[in-house]
């Protein structure tokens, strides 16, 4: 079987990348029998995967990615002579004479599209639903999801095949006080802090966050600490910090690499992912892996993730958000029942399985012609 897997989003931040990065890992890791095709749109994406016998990379480029994925892939695609195409990003060629498996994370942009770019939501609207009807498979992250895949966007429930991600093996708790001193010195950490870990967007509920932890900062002193990226419309969230008087209590460290957050887990009294939805929730399962208590949200997919190790919250509730970080906070025997609870689901998801269930998948749609 020969498969093309495009790559033009390698460098970028986020989930998506982390599950590509973690997944391809895995496959090649595992399967030695398939040859692969990684397909880049930029020149210094090339020899990242050159020590493997049975992948080759290829260069195309294009002035844009609706050209890119439209074009120079199936061009591509006929050159090599592929069984399959697999996007790991939202998109497919819908014009190739091979099979196609079309990766969709999230149903963020159909159930909440209102916290998207106008732009965005065109295309959303416009163009994503002709992807679902070409794909001769899609991929979800979680049966919840496969579920609004349907119902909101129309997708072909018998195309849908839910297969977890999971979280890189390197998040574990943390023991090593010297790297614990390290990483706190490193990025100034307080001593006991809630933790944030995800880009700044609307729909990460950040704002709500903000409003809940102030109800909470008049109860108690801990301190909010808030790892990632700015993506977009984040200047009001970081305003409200003003307005809500919490200059110097809410801690921003900017984008942090993966080596040093499985220390900043540990070291956190608590992490929450208050998100309006989430397609699964990686950072929920690293923050368990490492012994960490979780609270997130009710709506979107994260609370299927968690299953019964997390406080879950109505991501619009700030009452709610504040009274749960409040009893995380003073409750001792909650805490250390959803750290061990936490600990034990961690445990059901690996790499190596969402990668040996996703390559049983390339096979079965390959020999499905």
């Amino acid at each position: 079987m020969k498969i093309g897997i495009m790559l033009r989003h390698i460098n970028e931040l986020g989930g998506i990348v982390v599950y590509t990065v973690n997944l391809i890992e895995e496959l090649l890791k595992n399967d030695s029998k398939n040859e692969y095709v990684f397909i880049y749109n930029r020149p210094e994406f090339l020899g990242r995967y050159s020590g493997y016998h049975n992948v080759r990379e290829k260069v195309v480029k294009m002035p844009n990615k609706l050209l890119w994925d439209q074009f120079a892939v199936p061009v591509v695609a006929r050159k090599e002579k592929l069984d399959l195409i697999f996007n790991p990003k939202l998109s497919i060629p819908l014009f190739t004479h091979c099979k196609t498996i079309l990766v969709y994370h999230g149903a963020e942009q159909f159930a909440v599209p209102e916290l998207f770019k106008w732009h965005d939501r065109m295309y959303f609207k416009t163009i994503v639903p002709f992807y679902f009807a070409k794909a001769d498979a899609v991929i979800s992250m979680t049966y919840k999801g496969s579920k609004d895949l349907t119902r909101l966007v129309g997708a072909n429930e018998k195309k849908i095949t839910a297969i977890y991600e999971s979280h890189h093996n390197r998040f574990r708790v943390i023991e090593d006080q010297k790297a614990l001193k390290k990483i706190r010195e490193k990025y100034r950490l307080p001593e006991k802090f809630i933790l944030f870990v995800g880009g700044l967007a609307p729909l990460k509920n950040f704002g709500n966050l903000l409003r809940a932890y102030q109800k909470l900062d008049k109860k108690i002193s801990i301190n909010l600490v808030a790892v990632g990226f700015k993506r977009w419309k984040f200047e009001s969230d970081l305003r409200l910090i003003n307005e809500l008087k919490l200059d110097g209590k809410v801690i921003f460290t900017g984008f942090v690499p993966d080596e040093d957050l499985p220390a900043i887990y540990s070291l956190a009294h608590q992490f929450i992912l208050p998100s309006f939805y989430e397609g699964f929730g990686i950072p929920v399962l690293e923050a368990m892996a490492c012994g960490c208590p979780v609270i997130t949200s009710t709506t979107g997919c994260s609370s299927e993730v968690s299953g019964d190790a997390a406080v879950l919250i109505d991501p619009r509730d700030v009452d709610g958000i504040a009274e749960a970080m409040y009893k995380i906070a003073v409750d001792t025997d909650l805490r250390n029942k959803m750290v061990e609870k936490g600990l034990k689901r961690a445990k059901d998801f690996s790499w190596e399985k969402c990668a040996r269930e996703t390559l049983a998948l390339f096979e079965s749609v390959v020999d499905s012609r």
